[in-house]
C-alpha cells in the first residue's frame, strides 16, 4: 500500500538475492570501513557486518540510512549489481522490508531493480493489522489487487471492504488506510507511482 510516512518495524528475514554483499560492495568501492560506516550510521559495526552478510535484514529506513550514507539509493543499489537491462526478477532475487508503525505489515518488493516509474510489491497483512490510526497521502497513484483474505480499505473517509478479486485504485493525494478486519492474512498485489521503495 502506501510507503509515505511509516518508520521501519522489527527486521523480518528478506527473500533477496543478498543485499549485503551489493552494500559491501558500495562500502569498499568507496573506500570506506565498517567503523566508519557505523560513525557515518550511527549503526553498530556488528550489525552492519551482519547485514552485509546477510544475518540480518535491514528496514527500510535501516537501509535508506545505510544506502544514504554510501551516497547511492535503492534503485542505484539494485541497478549496480548486475548493469544489464533487467526484465526479470526470480523469486529469490525479491526484497522483503516492513515498517515500524505497522506491525504485521510486510512489503515485498516484485520489481527490485527496475529503474522506472512503476513500482509493484506484494503486501502480507496480518489479522487485525492496519497501516495506523491516522490516514496518509503522498504524491502519486496506487492500484491494488486482493489475492486473499479480505482487507477494510479506507479513501477519503469512505470505507471499502475488499475481497479476493477486488481492486482498488486512487490517486495517492487522497487520505488513505487499511486494516485486515479477517482472521487470516490478506494478500494482495500493490502497484505505485512514483516508487516508495
Amino acid at each position: 500500500m502506501s510507503t509515505d510516512g511509516h518508520a521501519p518495524a522489527s527486521p523480518q528475514p528478506a527473500r533477496n538475492d543478498g543485499i549485503g554483499k551489493h552494500l559491501r560492495r558500495e562500502r569498499l568501492e568507496r573506500g570506506l570501513t565498517l567503523e566508519r560506516l557505523a560513525e557515518k550510521t550511527g549503526l553498530s559495526r556488528s550489525y552492519l557486518s551482519n547485514v552485509e552478510r546477510d544475518v540480518n535484514s535491514p528496514t527500510i529506513n535501516t537501509l535508506r540510512t545505510i544506502v544514504e550514507a554510501l551516497g547511492t539509493t535503492l534503485s542505484r543499489l539494485f541497478q549496480a549489481a548486475d548493469r544489464e537491462h533487467h526484465v526479470l526478477t526470480r523469486p529469490n532475487q525479491r526484497v522483503e522490508l516492513t515498517r515500524a508503525g505497522v506491525e504485521g505489515v510486510t512489503y515485498t518488493l516484485l520489481n527490485p531493480k527496475h529503474s522506472g516509474r512503476l513500482e509493484l510489491m506484494m503486501l502480507e497483512v496480518a489479522p487485525g493489522a492496519s497501516s495506523g490510526d491516522n490516514p496518509h497521502t503522498h504524491v502519486g497513484e496506487e492500484v491494488g489487487l486482493l489475492l486473499s483474505g479480505e482487507m477494510d480499505y479506507w479513501v477519503d473517509g469512505v470505507q471499502y471492504h475488499l475481497q479476493p478479486g477486488d481492486c482498488i485504485s486512487f490517486q495517492s493525494s487522497t487520505p488513505h488506510q487499511y486494516r485486515n478486519p479477517g482472521k487470516v492474512p490478506a494478500v494482495c498485489v500493490w502497484s505505485e507511482t512514483p516508487p516508495g521503495f
